[in-house]
């Protein structure tokens, strides 16, 4: 079966390409049921992707416009991915996902998803990779663990450089300990918690497999815990990227359903 879903998609309100109706459009146009919007939360310092704060409640009220305009074609769902400093939501959206794109030290910042020359200047910052996989996961767990979060996103996205290995190793088993060790520590908080399995990485031409990688999907399947398909599309022609490759993916991990959302919730699909 086809998720025919996504929840996990930028728009013009924070570093998406498309505007939201653009985006609903295309997704009506691939026969989605649902489509979820999940703009950038603000952040409280300077950046280049997150929505301005100003711009919030007028990014509610199109996505809401949406949901009208869409009634009885295809569901519309008002998300949001907070990052690990994100300000909390007053506002209840439809879910939340939970999200690290950066660290911090000494007062500085360091994206780990911008570019590979500074994530290296963050490996040098922070007194090498061990110490940036051990520090990311902390904060992982601690974004987690925040109340009313529904969605963990890209789970391991510090190996988005890395796919010839030239960082680390993504099979070394001290790493992988670290990550299953968060994935266990989040279940036990959060039962009822989502990893999603993401393509946005493969649609932009950083990896060749979705996040998370498959022994950490093996792990996650293990758990008990239930995964989400999301593309984390940031353009119109990338809204169901790498479908395919991640239903394979899942496979290959024992998992044969995945949850789509939808207004009255989360169903399980098989795939």
């Amino acid at each position: 079966m086809s998720v025919l879903s996504t929840v996990h998609s930028h728009c013009t309100y924070c570093d998406g390409k498309n505007t939201p109706a653009e985006m609903a459009e295309a997704a009506y146009k691939l026969g989605f049921v649902s489509y979820g919007f999940s703009s950038h939360s603000h952040l409280p310092y300077r950046n280049g992707y997150a929505m301005k704060m100003q711009r919030e409640a007028l990014y509610r009220s199109e996505i809401t416009d949406l949901k009208k305009q869409y009634a009885g074609k295809m569901e519309i769902l008002l998300g949001l991915e907070l990052d690990g400093d994100s300000y909390m939501p007053d506002f209840k959206y439809d879910y939340l996902i939970s999200s690290v794109h950066q660290l911090h030290i000494g007062g500085k910042v360091f994206p780990v998803d911008q570019s590979k020359a500074v994530f290296e200047e963050c490996i040098k910052e922070f007194g090498g990779i061990k110490n940036v996989i051990k520090i990311f996961y902390h904060e992982t767990l601690k974004a987690a663990k925040r109340d009313n979060i529904d969605i963990i996103g890209h789970l391991d996205l510090i190996t988005k450089f890395n796919e010839k290995g030239d960082l680390f190793d993504p099979n070394d088993e001290d790493y992988l300990s670290i990550v299953k060790n968060t994935v266990d520590e989040i279940v036990k908080a959060k039962p009822n918690i989502i990893f999603e399995v993401n393509t946005g990485a493969m649609a932009r031409g950083y990896r060749s497999e979705p996040y998370p990688a498959l022994p950490i999907l093996k792990h996650i399947a293990k758990s008990g815990a239930k995964v989400i398909i999301n593309s984390d599309t940031h353009n119109k022609d990338s809204i169901d990227f790498g479908f395919d490759k991640a239903t394979q993916h899942c496979k290959a991990a024992g998992i044969n359903k995945v949850l789509r959302l939808r207004q009255n919730g989360f169903e399980e699909i098989e795939i």
